[in-house]
């Protein structure tokens, strides 16, 4: 491993790199703690409903959408290092403590109010932050080997979340989920985020070229939906995110309070997904090398959009089904993730950066932020009933629903309109050029 390390990160920006892979650990670790399911299962400590504990779940995506104005910052400074330190500073600061909100307010309502406020907060925040830290760091890294890097990045990223999570769900369980588990595992994640800081601060960076400010800003801002592809690319990630999300943003809230799952099975799942992400990141990394980032993308998207079908039939006595659906969604996910950020930063130009992540998670994020209350309004029309099949039918045939519509995007993006199974398929054929 030392080796193959040593291998990827070499060139005068070798110490930038190393560097970089320690921060990816230390600030997703922190970042682990804080959102998803312990998030979710904090908010449900302090008594939240079912609909804003899944749109705090979801807030760490759809705040991203102000993430599209970033680039009115960051492509007027040469050297952006001191405001990103900053920013990473406040964030993590705001949703760290939270944890600290039942010492010193008594009132449901007030504490509520500030939860959502600072969790919001800091992840608009994060999503300023994160447009200007990714470019910062894939500029660091030679275009030929960008795809390995961040393979190697998320690699060493899965590893640690995993400890990561497992500790912190043992930590909760040993201390019967009870506020002092919330309060050690925020704090640890605090921690974690400090050490980040100190990480960064080491990190060399480059001197940006510095846009003209004024009336080059809204010409800036449309190159991106006036590129072709880009633009397509913007689409589908807006309605595959928007359609994965609606149902989702549930997951937490279904897990916690209606099946009542330990949060040590939680993370032992979490776990499993992690690890199979490791296995099968290696796989997909070959085959983005054979047959391209855009084949990569679509066929793992089908397999993350299969895991809702799975979670369409788990209840309390089908809680097995929940290892199938979370190998599923990890052999997707080991590849999806990254395959969406390298492709895009193989059709994005080398100038103006910040504008294109910017629309990137603006689409995303809108997704997102549209996901829970379309979530929430088709719940409120669904059937509600039990059976041998449905426990919870509301939020399963939600499942269901998404997973239908999912299959449709898939199927009319990567299918219909490309080559895709014949690449996934190739025939044997005289003339090889009539395959295309």
């Amino acid at each position: 491993m030392i080796t193959y390390i040593r291998n990827i990160c070499s060139g005068s920006n070798r110490k930038t790199q190393l560097m970089f892979l320690l921060d990816a650990v230390l600030i997703n670790g922190a970042y682990t703690v804080t959102t998803g399911i312990l998030l979710s299962g904090f908010a449900i400590y302090l008594g939240t409903s079912d609909f804003l504990t899944a749109l705090l779940n979801s807030s760490a995506n759809y705040t991203t959408t102000l993430s599209i104005l970033a680039f009115i910052i960051y492509e007027r400074m040469s050297r952006r290092k001191n405001m990103l330190l900053a920013l990473n500073a406040i964030s993590r600061l705001l949703i760290c403590l939270i944890v600290i909100l039942p010492l010193i307010f008594h009132t449901k309502a007030l504490i509520f109010s500030l939860l959502a406020v600072m969790v919001i907060l800091s992840n608009i925040i994060w999503g300023i932050y994160r447009v200007g830290w990714i470019v910062w760091m894939m500029d660091s890294v030679p275009k030929d080997r960008r795809s390995q890097f961040v393979y190697l990045r998320t690699f060493l990223i899965r590893i640690f979340c995993s400890l990561v999570t497992i500790v912190s769900g043992f930590v909760l369980d040993i201390f019967k989920k009870e506020y002092i588990g919330f309060l050690i595992v925020f704090s640890f994640s605090l921690i974690l985020s400090l050490l980040d800081i100190v990480v960064l601060w080491k990190v060399e960076e480059p001197v940006y070229e510095v846009s003209n400010a004024g009336k080059a800003d809204l010409k800036m801002l449309l190159q991106p939906i006036k590129r072709n592809e880009y633009r397509n690319y913007m689409i589908f990630i807006f309605m595959f995110y928007l359609l994965l999300t609606m149902a989702s943003s549930f997951t937490p809230v279904y897990q916690i309070r209606y099946l009542k799952f330990d949060y040590k099975f939680i993370s032992t799942i979490n776990v499993i997904s992690q690890v199979v992400m490791v296995v099968t990141g290696l796989y997909w990394s070959r085959v983005e090398k054979a047959k391209g980032f855009k084949f990569v993308m679509g066929l793992t998207a089908f397999f993350v959009a299969g895991e809702l079908l799975v979670l369409s039939f788990l209840r309390v006595d089908t809680y097995y089904l929940l290892y199938l659906s979370t190998v599923i969604a990890s052999i997707g996910m080991g590849g999806f993730g990254i395959s969406i950020m390298t492709y895009r930063y193989e059709i994005m130009p080398e100038g103006g950066k910040t504008v294109y992540e910017g629309w990137f998670y603006f689409a995303s994020g809108l997704g997102m932020l549209i996901a829970p209350f379309a979530g929430k309004a088709m719940i409120n029309y669904l059937p509600e009933f039990s059976n041998v099949v449905y426990q919870y039918s509301k939020i399963q045939l939600l499942y269901l629903i998404a997973f239908i519509l999912l299959c449709f995007l898939l199927f009319f993006t990567f299918v219909k309109s490309s080559h895709f199974w014949a690449r996934l398929f190739p025939r044997k054929i005289k003339d090889s050029s009539k395959l295309y």
